[in-house]
């Protein structure tokens, strides 16, 4: 019993505490699952980018920050932003700070939905092009079965009747192909749309990103000026002031 307690202490002091986000480094978590996206990796790939985000945050963070740790927080901000709540998780940090930290988890939230919805039509071209796959090896079969059933009835088919048959299939076949072809054309036709508007949404969300960093740098420099123009006026009444004692105490030491 005295074995077990000691591991037990042992296993307790080497947990480490959770680590205490600021809103410095969720600014920075964000930034870089913005980069690298792991809500949009393919299959399998998704452990290994939430890897190379905790890895990229502990190489501008420090050794307490962990790939897990840094999904939890990124899923808990979503969800706070989604309820509007994110006052409720406890983090230090400016005004200006704060406003990036939500505009960024905006981003995340729309490029998340918009991959969700990529998917989801990826899905959709997936089963609309199952049956006309289906319709090829369908019609692969029935000509086989049908050259099967006049080899077959060789000795009781005519060969005028075999004659009359077999342009049939083609003809069928050549219809299915056609419609495959055009099918396969359409599909085609709406993936190269989607990925215009794809292309297009990427560029707005990028200049978005710029605008908004081009933002807070002018507002940020407005405030410099505005701090540095009010910190020169209190330096004037002072000086004023200064200059108003001394000349009053020259005139009492007249008087």
């Amino acid at each position: 019993v005295l074995v077990l307690s000691m591991s037990d202490e042992q296993g307790s002091a080497k947990r480490k505490p959770a680590h205490r986000f600021t809103i410095p480094q969720d600014v920075d978590l964000l930034k870089e699952v913005l980069t690298i996206c792991p809500h949009d990796a393919p299959y399998g790939q998704t452990s290994g980018r939430w890897a190379e985000v905790g890895d990229r945050m502990r190489t501008i963070h420090g050794d307490s920050l962990s790939a897990t740790g840094c999904r939890k927080r990124c899923d808990d901000l979503l969800a706070a932003f989604h309820k509007d709540s994110l006052a409720s998780l406890r983090a230090s940090g400016t005004d200006e700070q704060h406003h990036e930290r939500e505009q960024l988890l905006q981003d995340l939230k729309a490029l998340k939905r918009a991959s969700k919805e990529d998917k989801g039509s990826r899905e959709d071209k997936r089963e609309a092009r199952d049956p006309a796959v289906r319709a090829v090896v369908d019609l692969k079969r029935k000509a086989v079965e049908e050259d099967g059933e006049s080899s077959d009835s060789d000795g009781a088919t005519t060969p005028k009747k075999y004659s009359r048959r077999r342009p049939t299939i083609l003809k069928e076949s050549t219809h299915d192909v056609a419609t495959f072809m055009s099918m396969m054309e359409s599909t085609n036709k709406v993936r190269m749309e989607e990925l215009a508007l794809q292309k297009e949404v990427n560029a707005i969300t990028a200049r978005k990103l710029e605008l908004d960093e081009k933002r807070y740098l002018l507002e940020k420099a407005e405030r410099e000026a505005r701090l540095a123009l009010e910190q020169q006026e209190r330096q004037m009444q002072i000086e004023f002031m200064r200059s108003t004692l001394d000349m009053m105490r020259a005139i009492t030491k007249k008087v």
